[in-house]
């Protein structure tokens, strides 16, 4: 499948952590949910998910453990239609568990992924490629989309390409170690599931603001998320003080906005804007303020490459290479523990806008996105725009929900009408 004419392919740079890091308590994966104006009709769905899943082979695969390093194998068998529960309760359970799962109820489709085959780019453009087939199935004119696989095309090799390989450069200096962050404090769900809390604002409400503020929507949510945090930060200060004082959030950065690329793997970086509460305390102006300037400063492609030069470094390190796997796990498990999990109090995924064509705009009603998230973070917010809909979305391991209630609660002070519920 490397080369259109295998069927193993090599994990990516970035999911190359995941098998080392992941589990049933803290897996990395998302979902894609769309909902449709009618029905889901399993048959011609049947047809679709089949057509598009062999029209994507780097997606119908399994995870195999190799002496060095893990890989994918090609799948004999196309994952079933199951029915959808509300939260994500993907595990890989078996050797030769699919990495990617679809499921309906009613009107929505889902779709779960495993980090280890794509990210959110890539999943989304999977996404919208099997509900375009399944509209023409159904009898729907929908034309050929701009970046969305077509079933009656064979998969090009720069869908398949490790991107991060390709934008390294030996010459550029590996980014500073980050130091350990602040983390909310709570007590666990006694299962492996967790809660999600969802708000739906009016984009235009929001743009307005926004604008009003000069910063981008990510900026604006992810001031809004550490001012929350900031306030949990202080009431757990009455009680005991936390150990750390820097709030850090982890923002995915799609890294396609700067080297146009086809591949629907993972080509995504962060950027970690942060303040101090050494320094005292921030108004949400104050915040807002460093958290657009921080971000503007490091979504920069030379600033994002010394990401690259540390991870793919790291891989193609002669020593690091003949290192057995089992080793291997070890030292990523430490290392995505130190240089991730530890360094920041939370993520802010936020997807952007879904864009459709205008034939398919009668059939589909809204999207949705869950992020899974880990038991270190304890919550994670995922964030994506349909129509005039905004949806943020708050996935949780934790019984508190003042981090939810402290978020929606200022953007209802600052005017913004705010539909909320929980899953």
């Amino acid at each position: 499948m490397e080369q259109q004419n295998k069927d193993w392919l090599k994990l990516d740079n970035a999911a190359k952590i995941y098998p080392a890091t992941s589990s049933k308590r803290s897996p990395a994966q998302f979902r894609f949910c769309v909902t449709l104006n009618s029905p889901v009709k399993l048959k011609i769905l049947q047809q679709a998910w089949e057509k598009i899943l062999n029209r994507c082979p780097y997606f119908q695969v399994h995870l195999r453990r190799g002496f060095f390093w893990y890989y994918l194998q090609r799948h004999q068998k196309i994952p079933p239609i199951e029915l959808m529960e509300p939260i994500p309760t993907f595990q890989h359970t078996h050797k030769t568990a699919h990495l990617i799962r679809i499921s309906v109820r009613e009107s929505t489709i889902a779709l779960d992924f495993s980090h280890i085959i794509t990210d959110g780019n890539g999943g989304m453009r999977f996404l919208l490629a099997l509900i375009y087939e399944y509209l023409r199935l159904d009898g729907i004119q929908i034309g050929k989309v701009q970046g969305i696989p077509q079933p009656d095309e064979k998969p090009a090799s720069s869908e398949f390409e490790d991107e991060h390989l390709k934008f390294f450069s030996g010459n550029i200096p590996k980014p500073e170690v980050l130091s350990s962050a602040f983390h909310i404090a709570g007590k666990l769900f006694s299962h492996n599931n967790f809660r999600m809390i969802s708000g739906k604002i009016p984009l235009d409400q929001f743009l307005k603001l926004s604008r009003q503020n000069q910063v981008s929507t990510t900026e604006y949510l992810t001031a809004l998320y550490i001012f929350s945090l900031m306030k949990i930060y202080h009431q757990e200060s009455t009680i005991k003080k936390p150990k750390n004082s820097i709030i850090r959030l982890e923002i995915p950065v799609n890294m396609r906005k700067f080297h146009p690329s086809k591949t629907m793997r993972n080509f995504s970086l962060f950027v970690s804007p942060e303040i101090d509460l050494k320094l005292g305390e921030f108004t949400f102006d104050e915040i807002l303020k460093s958290v657009h300037h921080s971000m503007q400063i490091q979504i920069n492609s030379k600033e994002l490459g010394k990401q690259v030069s540390r991870n793919v470094g790291g891989e193609l390190n002669p020593f690091v290479r003949i290192i057995p796997l089992i080793f291997k796990d070890i030292y990523l498990a430490g290392l995505h523990n130190k240089l991730g999990k530890k360094c920041h109090s939370g993520v802010l995924s936020n997807l952007g806008p879904i864009i459709i064509p205008e034939e398919a705009k009668p059939f589909i009603k809204s999207f949705d996105v869950i992020m899974v998230p880990n038991h270190t973070l304890k919550k994670c917010c995922s964030v994506l725009s349909f129509g005039n809909d905004l949806i943020i979305n708050f996935s949780s391991v934790i019984e508190s929900r003042e981090l939810e209630r402290l978020f929606f609660t200022k953007l209802v002070e600052n005017g913004i009408s705010v539909s909320v519920k929980e899953v």
